[in-house]
């Protein structure tokens, strides 16, 4: 996808004023997002687990759990690199068995950069129906996620919503 295609899609007006409607940078909700992330890393056995907002041209991460080096100090990375990236723009859960092998992120920096390979997440639907972000997984082994880490996942990202939509603006 060319960047001005990728960043047209994600900055569609109606998506960033879901986005501009919320807190996001209130220190109580991150501490609160960031214990979702937690939970949702712990049930799932999985070393990474983030709660994220992508913006036009970057990824926003706004509660983790095992985030370190470079992308704990970002707080995000490009939204190209973003796998939560795809996840929005799919507007549906989004799975990857193993980005070493998918042709879709072999080259994907952020893989490469940070040693993990496998990935789940959910979107997360704003107060207007837009796709803001996304709650994920992400795991260092190539891994087949189950409908049961699917609903854990569901779970955490209905928290996440409920929360978020509690921090207005």
């Amino acid at each position: 996808m060319q960047h001005t295609e990728l960043y047209d899609r994600l900055g569609e007006p109606e998506r960033m004023r879901d986005i501009a409607g919320l807190d996001l940078l209130n220190p109580d909700l991150r501490t609160s997002l960031d214990e979702i992330a937690e939970r949702s890393a712990t049930l799932l056995e999985a070393p990474v687990s983030l709660v994220s907002v992508v913006l036009d041209t970057s990824q926003l991460i706004l509660g983790s759990h095992g985030v370190s080096g470079w992308v704990e100090q970002a707080q995000g990375t490009p939204a190209e690199w973003a796998m939560c990236t795809h996840t929005v723009l799919a507007g549906e859960p989004y799975c990857v068995i193993d980005g070493y092998e998918d042709p879709k992120h072999i080259d994907n920096p952020f893989l490469r950069m940070t040693g993990l390979r496998s990935y789940l997440g959910v979107p997360l639907l704003g107060v207007g129906g837009q796709v803001i972000g996304a709650h994920c997984v992400i795991d260092a082994r190539r891994r087949i996620f189950t409908d049961v880490d699917l609903a854990v996942l569901t779970d955490g990202a209905e928290k996440v919503m409920r929360l978020l939509q509690a921090y207005p603006a």
